[in-house]
């Protein structure tokens, strides 16, 4: 699959990625923290450390909206009470609501609605400005990253072992039924980003950032 353009990481487990017109945004699942990462040279221009670790980011046009789980050890829904945070490089990060259900991992924004993806119940909700949700798509394969452009998700998603990566398109308004795999992944995907020409994934486990466009889908076929 040549015509994945792979990067190494300047960060250790880069997991959430935004962009914002100039600046690659990064989340690191070793340490939790936020970088701005210059993306010409692919050095880190800037470190935040958010109060918790975060996980997914999304530009809105103005500043960031991310998630902030807390840090554990062992997956315990007692304490993992996730939360959706604002931030800019000049104001910092505030909290802003509680995750539906205390889940949530990644996150898009279109038009000023934020909408987000929760894994392990394999689905996408609109969310309103506090927080609750207005619209919930029940997916077959856990979304594990996502962006919207012109009008549609396109999301990486796995399996239910987690293995198993494919790049896919959905309608904004439309249904899971509507879904439409568009290539696979030969490694474990996280998060979507779109810089108005290509699209970037990250390879988590093999510390990588991902690029393709879509003419180039067109030589990837789904496997069965």
């Amino acid at each position: 699959m040549s015509e994945l353009t792979r990067h190494a990481s300047p960060v250790q487990g880069p997991q959430g990625l935004a962009w914002d017109g100039a600046t690659m945004w990064l989340t690191s699942a070793a340490n939790g923290h936020l970088y701005a990462i210059d993306p010409q040279t692919w050095s880190i221009k800037r470190e935040f450390v958010p109060p918790s670790q975060s996980l997914g980011i999304t530009y809105t046009g103005s500043d960031f909206r991310l998630i902030l789980a807390p840090a554990i050890d062992e997956p315990d829904m007692e304490l993992d009470h996730r939360y959706v945070y604002t931030f800019s490089p000049e104001a910092g990060f505030t909290e802003r609501f509680v995750c539906p259900d205390n889940s949530g991992s990644f996150l898009a924004c279109e038009n000023g609605t934020v909408y987000l993806s929760q894994a392990w119940e394999k689905k996408l909700i609109e969310l309103d400005e506090r927080g609750a949700a207005v619209r919930v798509v029940q997916l077959e394969r856990r979304p594990v990253g996502m962006t919207i452009v012109d009008g549609a998700f396109y999301l990486v998603t796995v399996d239910e072992e987690w293995g198993d990566g494919r790049f896919e398109r959905l309608g904004i308004d439309d249904d899971a039924s509507s879904i439409q795999a568009l290539r696979s992944l030969p490694f474990k995907p996280r998060s979507v980003a779109f810089d108005g020409e290509r699209f970037w994934t990250a390879d988590r486990n093999n510390h990588a950032i991902v690029s393709f466009t879509l003419a180039e889908l067109a030589s990837a076929p789904i496997r069965d």
